[in-house]
């Protein structure tokens, strides 16, 4: 998809883009919700404004944002008082969409999401419209504001009427982002892009400053109780800054640089031609381009990461067949992660650079 949001195209190469940002994470240690987390989370955020950078504008900031778990309480505040509640049901998915100011393009681009989420037996119980405070953005930001909706997803149901696992709802909601994605880059609908969408995990971001992310986005002050937080400051060295590359993506928030990226998404996207993949792997390669074209080095990560466990890895050995430690330097013989990176090999060569991030899928987070 087209990174613009009603912004003229820069004199930039995307092929050469990377990041250089700020990151951390807030946990309980007991995976307890807690009421500080989020608070201490945006902090830590805050503290960050030394790893961030602003355009030209002095006030339009290179992005920030956080993950959060779909916390019960979470749900129950963004639900409350919505049309259609009663058809959302218990633990269910969402999608955090970054869509069209214009009615008429909004409306066309709900039409693509409601589609997408048909064709993968999925469907929309209820929308909200998130609400935010432009005031707090700067000009350039402001002009290139998008409209953010929320759509919920009820969870489907087995034929013996049992709600789906967490992970198989993930793996369909991944597979309608795509659908989206595809769809949206066919019918030159460039302005709408994706935050989050699963049934575990929200984020929230854009083009603020890092200490003034729960002013635009009051929902954040709302003293939601959660067990984690990720958060993100960014630094875009040699990105253009848009709303849809702020950070944290889907699964990672990422600071450094990718150096192999380009030779790295050539071997992904070499996979699409697999003839021989069945299943979930046969219907995500079905949807076109593996990785958006248009992404940072940190969007193309995230997006193999996110292929991965859409394809039945978990999130911590995905990581580390991308992102292999240097084992000739250590000691004590990490027996299990060679042989992961023995067997991984063969089909994904490191994504390497200097790196640090920190990963959520919503059940582990870590860095």
């Amino acid at each position: 998809m087209s990174p613009r949001f009603a912004v003229p195209p820069p004199l930039y190469d995307p092929s050469t883009e990377h990041d250089a940002c700020g990151v951390g994470f807030v946990a309980d240690a007991g995976g307890r919700s807690r009421d500080r987390v989020l608070g201490l989370a945006l902090g830590g955020l805050a503290a960050l404004g030394h790893r961030g950078a602003f355009g030209a504008d002095g006030e339009s900031s290179d992005g920030a944002g956080v993950a959060l778990p779909l916390d019960p309480s979470v749900i129950a505040y963004l639900t409350a008082g919505l049309a259609g509640r009663a058809r959302i049901g218990g633990r269910p998915g969402m999608l955090q969409l970054f869509m069209p100011r214009t009615r008429v393009k909004r409306r066309a681009a709900m039409a693509l999401v409601r589609s997408a989420l048909t064709e993968v037996g999925l469907a929309v119980a209820a929308r909200r419209t998130v609400p935010c405070d432009p005031s707090v953005l700067g000009p350039a930001a402001r002009a290139s504001r998008p409209a953010f909706v929320q759509v919920f997803v009820p969870r489907p149901t087995t034929p013996s009427g049992r709600a789906i696992s967490d992970r198989a709802f993930d793996r369909r909601l991944f597979l309608a982002r795509r659908r989206i994605n595809g769809s949206a880059m066919r019918d030159g609908i460039t302005d709408l892009a994706i935050a989050s969408g699963s049934c575990r995990t929200i984020v929230y971001k854009g083009l603020v400053a890092g200490d003034q992310l729960a002013a635009f986005y009051p929902d954040l002050a709302a003293g939601w109780r959660v067990a984690f937080a990720t958060f993100h400051q960014r630094y875009a060295t040699n990105t253009h800054p848009t709303w849809r590359l702020a950070q944290p993506f889907g699964t990672i928030a990422h600071n450094g640089e990718i150096n192999t990226v380009r030779g790295n998404r050539v071997e992904v996207r070499g996979r699409a031609g697999d003839r021989d993949a069945s299943g979930t792997l046969a219907a995500i390669l079905d949807r076109g381009s593996i990785i958006d074209g248009a992404g940072s080095d940190s969007a193309s990560l995230d997006e193999t990461v996110e292929l991965l466990t859409a394809s039945g890895w978990s999130v911590t050995a995905a990581l580390a067949a991308l992102l292999p430690e240097a084992h000739g330097l250590r000691s004590d013989g990490a027996a299990g992660a060679v042989a992961l990176a023995r067997r991984a090999a063969g089909f994904l060569a490191p994504w390497d650079g200097p790196a640090a991030l920190v990963f959520t899928d919503g059940a582990t987070v870590g860095a």
